[in-house]
């Protein structure tokens, strides 16, 4: 079993060295343009889907001032997402992104980080708000084969429409005895944890068990830990028709899925 992890993590270090075959036609669709990220920087948007370096700017909106992957955060302009580029830096919620105004970017990207949200579809409708109208949304989501929620199913546009109809916050728990269950730790040993702080370039973080994943499940709202949902290609293509989105690429990594579409 050990040999899988490592042949996993092998892959995954692959995944984030090259840029995506097609990467060219998601640079074209940033050039020169100002853009605003959702829970960045990230490393794909550096390599794997390099488009920081097209844009003209990019800044980033993060929930809170300090959060277990970017570390201490200050608001202003300390965005600092490649190569000694600087944008602003928002603290702010992704579902709420009231201190920027309406129409203010040509594109917004988030990677990894939707999953987090327990009401995707107020985040994802917050985030169009501040997008010109023919701009363009970046989503980037897990795939859950290569991570802990492979046993997990993939979370139904319905349950998703419920979330927003009912107005869920993020403080909502309703999946956490499922990720408890189902989360399958054997993806999340030392070992690996080490790889992947490797690949990531990111600090190492010790493996989860149920109680520890209970504890930091409560204090998700603090932490945004929890992956809530499980997202693929078919669930995205619901979300962007749900907003009225015109889809426009569309690629897979060995990782994550990512997609693209218009705001009409």
């Amino acid at each position: 079993m050990q040999q899988n992890y490592l042949e996993l993590a092998r892959r995954i270090r692959r995944s984030f060295r090259l840029p995506v075959a097609d990467h060219r036609a998601y640079e074209d669709i940033v050039r020169d343009k100002a853009g605003l990220e959702i829970g960045g920087p990230s490393e794909i948007f550096r390599r794997v889907l390099p488009i920081y370096e097209a844009a003209k700017s990019v800044d980033g909106v993060n929930f809170g001032p300090q959060t277990m992957w970017e570390g201490q955060l200050v608001e202003g302009q300390t965005y600092k997402y490649m190569n000694g580029r600087i944008g602003r830096q928002y603290i702010c919620d992704a579902t709420d992104l009231g201190s920027i105004g309406a129409d203010s970017y040509d594109f917004v990207a988030s990677s990894n980080n939707l999953e987090h949200i327990a009401n995707p579809l107020k985040a994802v409708g917050e985030w169009l708000r501040v997008l010109r109208t023919g701009g363009y949304l970046f989503l980037v989501l897990p795939r859950k084969e290569s991570n802990f929620d492979r046993k997990r199913n993939v979370t139904t546009f319905e349950h998703l429409l419920d979330d927003l109809q009912k107005g869920t916050s993020e403080r909502d728990l309703t999946h956490l005895e499922e990720i408890i269950e189902r989360h399958d730790y054997a993806m999340d040993p030392p070992l690996m944890r080490r790889l992947m702080s490797l690949v990531t370039l990111r600090g190492y973080r010790p493996a989860m068990n149920p109680e520890t994943m209970r504890q930091r499940g409560i204090a998700n709202f603090e932490n945004r830990g929890l992956h809530h949902h499980v997202f693929d290609h078919d669930l995205l293509a619901r979300i962007f028709g749900h907003f009225g989105m015109k889809p426009i690429l569309k690629t897979s990594t060995s990782t994550d899925y990512i997609a693209v579409a218009r705001k009409i």
